[in-house]
């Protein structure tokens, strides 16, 4: 295989379960050609996949929102591409609410040789309410060479004016994302036991595969890095009547131009603050946050099908306490050359106040560049995270027993057993 083609989509799911057809029918929605060959693969890069609690406790808590995201895809596919194109899902993982999910052709999964995984938290006391998840493939390009692609889902501090936690969210992202291989390889092991890999990335127990720990940027690889990187076109909140001057979603593209002029995310990345080495293709889509709850209300009356092209939300679109922004991007390093079919925007979701965004390429599978590493790797990345997980289970727990219906649930069984007991045991005692 000498090409590699490849659609990543970035979407931060609010927390909700997304819907089934708005996403599957966005998903695919802007062909770069009338007939596009179906990707090689298909990358979900998620933020606030699900609920905290959730989220926090992993395993079988999640398995509901992996399994409606590859649904989500597997229509999607059914919907666009020809009978007979099917994907498998090379893995599923995450760091507490960030997510990724891989999906590859059967005919590309066999020249899978190898899968890395990593994951690090970036929130409080370094725990996954923020963080980046990664997968780093080993995948067979000519002459039977091993071509390392990474794809990265990241999730950075909320806020107007926190440009600067953003930015150092970033370093702690190069500092503690390492790779660490899995067990078996896709190639080796098609069993339904082996797929999909679902769990939490880069569990402590899992050792490098070199003496050096493979970090984002070392060894090198082609690197694909998409997310809700928070970066706004304003360092303070709006005024009350601010967004009376705001362009509307139905406005033309290039309405945009003056709000994009302010955008942090490229200030900072030109003057090698953030996102070091990476370049992102040219933004000619609409703010992707935040949509108001009219806005959503507004996609989930919209309908869908295939060749079905929904409305853009009316004069109430935007939430009136956020300067709209594009805080969802993707980003790739330069050396990869990657082909762009298109980097878009895709429909309002009724289930999101973010807009998912998509690039669809293809690059060449040729050794990758070597790129200065802007940060150290920690040497306690292992302990650190492994404290941050423990952490998050306490958390989650906790999360899960007082603000779920089921926790609410268990925690009165529980009390009422144990009233119940106290009854018996004092009904069995009296004299």
């Amino acid at each position: 295989m000498s090409d590699l083609s490849i659609y990543i989509t970035t979407f931060n799911a609010a927390r909700n379960l997304p819907s089934l057809t708005h996403l599957a029918s966005a998903l695919f929605f802007d062909p770069p050609t009338p007939s596009p060959l179906p990707p090689d693969l298909i990358v979900l890069c998620l933020q606030e996949l699900a609920p905290l609690s959730y989220s926090f406790l992993g395993a079988s808590y999640l398995a509901p929102y992996f399994s409606r995201l590859s649904n989500v895809v597997q229509h999607a596919v059914a919907a666009r591409f020809e009978d007979g194109v099917e994907y498998e899902t090379l893995l599923a993982q995450n760091v507490g609410m960030t997510g990724l999910m891989v999906f590859a052709r059967k005919e590309v999964r066999e020249g899978i040789r190898w899968v890395e995984t990593a994951g690090v938290g970036v929130g409080v006391w370094e725990m996954g309410n923020k963080g980046a998840v990664g997968a780093r493939l080993g995948v067979m390009g000519e002459d039977e060479e091993v071509v390392p692609v990474t794809f990265v889902s990241a999730h950075l501090a909320t806020g107007e004016g926190e440009v600067e936690r953003r930015n150092e969210d970033w370093k702690s992202i190069c500092e503690g994302l390492i790779f660490t291989r899995e067990a078996s390889s896709p190639s080796q092991d098609n069993s339904e036991e082996s797929a999909p890999l679902l769990g939490e990335a880069s569990e402590p127990s899992k050792e490098p595969t070199t003496s050096t720990p493979s970090s984002l940027f070392s060894p090198p690889s082609h690197i694909f890095l998409a997310g809700d990187l928070n970066y706004r076109t304003s360092s303070t909140s709006p005024q009350p009547s601010d967004h009376q001057t705001w362009p509307q979603p139905s406005s033309e593209t290039h309405t945009f131009q003056q709000l994009l002029a302010s955008d942090q995310l490229t200030r900072e990345r030109l003057a090698h603050r953030t996102l070091h080495n990476l370049t992102e293709s040219l933004v000619t889509f609409r703010p992707t946050y935040k949509y108001s709850a009219s806005a959503q209300a507004h996609a989930a009356a919209q309908p869908v099908g295939k060749g079905v092209k929904p409305e853009e939300p009316g004069s109430d679109a935007w939430a009136k306490h956020r300067v709209p922004s594009w805080c969802d991007r993707i980003l790739y390093l330069p050396g990869s050359n990657p082909r762009i079919a298109s980097y878009t925007a895709l429909p309002v979701q009724p289930s999101s106040d973010h807009r998912p965004v998509n690039l669809a390429f293809s690059i060449e599978l040729e050794a990758a560049e070597e790129v200065e590493v802007p940060f150290k790797v920690r040497t306690d990345w292992k302990e650190r995270r492994a404290v941050a997980r423990r952490l998050e289970v306490v958390v989650g727990l906790a999360a899960y027993l007082g603000w779920t219906w089921e926790g609410e649930a268990l925690l009165l069984a529980t009390m009422v057993g144990i009233v119940g007991v106290g009854l018996v045991v004092r009904a069995l005692t009296a004299t």
